[in-house]
């Protein structure tokens, strides 16, 4: 063996740097606000670090972790409360009244596999939010008069938009 090592040096260097990658790719770290999807040939077998309501995002979970490298790929997917903002449009009260209108919505991924199977990426899944928030707001908006809009009243409309907007997104 130690032969083979002097013999050939660059072959011996090259196998050295692949069993490294291979080692190194072996184990990832897993950040405390991230959460993985791990892929196994494009199906998820299993979840590291998962995001639990009430437990802190710092707890347990997160660190050194294990993947079989070349088999498995991680989507990592944010903790963190996300946000996706809306273009500004336009939409007509009931009153025919033309308001520009700009929204944005908050979110968090608290089921990462139903998210991986429905949009696969956090950037696919803003893309898909995005129409919903528009709908949304233009819907519960064109049922109110201007007047309403710019009363009190406008605390409710916005209640109204959060909850389909959650029903829908979920």
């Amino acid at each position: 063996m130690i032969d083979f090592v002097r013999n050939r040096p660059i072959i011996t260097a090259v196998l050295g740097f692949f069993l490294l990658v291979v080692v190194l790719g072996s184990f990832p770290i897993v950040p405390e606000t991230k959460q993985a999807v791990v892929v196994r040939f494009g199906k998820p077998v299993r979840i590291l670090n998962r995001y639990q309501a009430g437990r802190p995002i710092g707890a347990a979970g997160a660190g050194i972790s294990w993947r079989l490298p070349f088999a498995e790929q991680l989507v990592w997917i944010d903790k963190r409360v996300l946000d996706v903002d809306m273009q500004p449009q336009q939409v007509l009260s009931t009153d025919q009244r033309r308001l520009q209108v700009d929204a944005f919505a908050r979110y968090r991924i608290v089921d990462p596999l139903l998210m991986f199977i429905r949009a696969r990426t956090e950037e696919q899944l803003a893309e898909q939010l995005r129409p919903i928030l528009g709908s949304e707001v233009r819907n519960e908006l064109g049922k109110r008069p201007f007047a309403a809009l710019m009363s009190p009243e406008r605390q409710g409309v916005m209640d109204n938009v959060r909850t389909s907007l959650n029903r829908i997104a979920s």
